[in-house]
């Protein structure tokens, strides 16, 4: 079981760990991030933090953490560390902006939809709302990335500019979308 755990994702493994309590889904995230942990802490271990007793406190606040973590675990565990060796023995949960939280709520919903037929249909009618509210350029931008597979580059050369404005665009877009679900959901 332990090497089919391998083979999963950090998003599938996460989903394991909420909902089934799953211990081996939680060893696989710990030891896939072990290196990070290690490396972060290294330089900052002493003779009043010694490995001894760090890596023990991090490793059960990680595993308490993760799975009600959301974004990229990497950013997770760097924060967990940061926030041990700033306030002593206390770790806090990284702080996540707003706009992620919506955007994170949001792929949680479509997760949670994805077996329900009628939380399926509610999603996919907010979801056409809000796609109904972008203008030409924004919905030529998500159609030609999503639904036409063009990279960041084709999208560039097309629409005259950079890739990296391309991304930044793409990143607004998708944000603007997750606002006006949470709008529309508090209504």
């Amino acid at each position: 079981m332990h090497l089919q755990l391998n083979n999963l994702n950090d998003k599938e493994l996460l989903l394991r760990m909420r909902k089934l309590q799953d211990r081996e889904a939680t060893g696989v995230l710990l030891g896939r991030y072990s290196h990070l942990l290690v490396a972060v802490c290294l330089p900052k271990l002493s003779q009043e933090k010694p490995a001894e007793t760090v890596f023990p406190t991090l490793i059960r606040q990680m595993s308490t953490q993760l799975s009600s973590s959301f974004g990229k675990l990497n950013e997770t565990v760097y924060a967990i560390v940061q926030s041990y060796f700033a306030t002593g023995n206390k770790t806090t949960a990284p702080y996540i902006t707003p706009p992620t939280q919506i955007i994170q709520r949001l792929e949680t919903q479509v997760e949670v939809a994805g077996n329900n037929p009628i939380a399926r249909a509610t999603l996919t009618a907010r979801i056409e709302q809000a796609l109904s509210q972008l203008n030409k350029e924004e919905a030529a931008l998500l159609t030609g990335f999503y639904l036409e597979h063009q990279t960041l580059q084709e999208l560039a050369q097309h629409h005259r500019t950079t890739a990296d404005k391309v991304r930044n665009s793409l990143k607004g877009i998708r944000k603007k979308i997750a606002t006006q679900l949470k709008d529309v959901a508090y209504e």
